[in-house]
């Protein structure tokens, strides 16, 4: 049997037991053999002789040739490796099937992945990418000194037929051809501690989302997402920023007469504070704790 150790490794490999193996060789070696000789022949224990047989037999490896005394022969080497192959190809399809029906299953589980970049020019490369492969929308808000960086690959956006939505921060609106530009005019004229922080926001064609972030005016870094939750809230950011601006446009002068210059007492969220007689006052109804 020593020259045969190589198709008997071979027949391990594809799933045959050190007793199947063999016996298929051992079958090789006789046509016709009992039971009993391929024992002797190939060492494989009585006992087990015939369990290996049986297998052989339901691999279509072996059949039966004799009754009385039994008899067996191998399947010829080449018609069973094809059945070999063609039986691994028939499960590896119906793997395929179950794997394609788990993954429609538990897409929704998948971990969601964002990526994470640091510093302004590596945020305005990849908002630049963004811009330049929408095809149908994007929202954008950001300040003025991005929006210029930004304005050629916009404009060209615009060219192409995309639709395109801008908050511009700053004290000046950007002019960009084929954009609807909104300036964020509520808080222009105001001063405050936070607004040293600097932000840019973008969506792409409502399927992929760009929030950077520079708290101290300088040290940037920003996430960019396919996740869908992640998307809608970065587009519901800037469109109710718009909402906003789109009030005081109209409405500016009434609306600080109540929440004082730049909307100072709108921006608090922990009180509900107004202006009575150009004196803040809290309302009586929302003095309660917030939360």
């Amino acid at each position: 049997m020593g020259r045969s150790e190589g198709l008997i490794n071979s027949l391990t490999a594809l799933g045959f037991s050190s007793y199947e193996a063999k016996t298929y060789v051992g079958l090789l070696h006789g046509y016709g053999q009992t039971a009993y000789a391929l024992s002797k022949d190939t060492g494989v224990p009585q006992p087990k002789i015939y369990d290996a047989i049986r297998k052989l037999i339901a691999r279509r490896a072996a059949v039966q040739i004799n009754e009385k005394p039994q008899r067996f022969a191998a399947t010829p080497p080449d018609e069973l490796l094809r059945t070999l192959r063609s039986d691994m190809a028939a499960r590896i399809d119906a793997a395929e099937r179950m794997v394609a029906q788990e993954a429609v299953a538990t897409e929704d589980q998948w971990p969601e992945v964002m990526t994470s970049m640091e510093g302004l020019p590596s945020v305005l490369t990849r908002a630049t990418a963004l811009i330049e492969s929408s095809t149908d929308k994007i929202y954008l808000s950001a300040w003025a000194d991005q929006l210029k960086i930004l304005s050629k690959p916009l404009e060209d956006a615009a060219g192409r037929g995309v639709d395109i939505i801008i908050l511009a921060f700053g004290r000046t609106t950007p002019v960009l051809n084929g954009a609807q530009v909104y300036s964020h005019k509520s808080t222009a004229k105001a001063l405050y501690p936070n607004h040293q922080n600097r932000h840019l926001a973008l969506v792409s064609d409502g399927n992929i989302s760009l929030w950077g972030l520079a708290s101290n005016g300088g040290d940037w870094t920003a996430l960019v997402s396919e996740d869908f939750r992640m998307v809608g809230l970065v587009r519901s950011f800037i469109r109710h920023d718009i909402y906003v601006q789109k009030l005081y446009a109209r409405f500016g002068p009434e609306i600080e007469a109540t929440f004082g210059p730049g909307l100072e007492f709108l921006t608090d969220v922990l009180h509900d504070i107004t202006l009575t007689d150009g004196e803040p006052a809290t309302t009586t109804e929302t003095q309660r704790r917030v939360g």
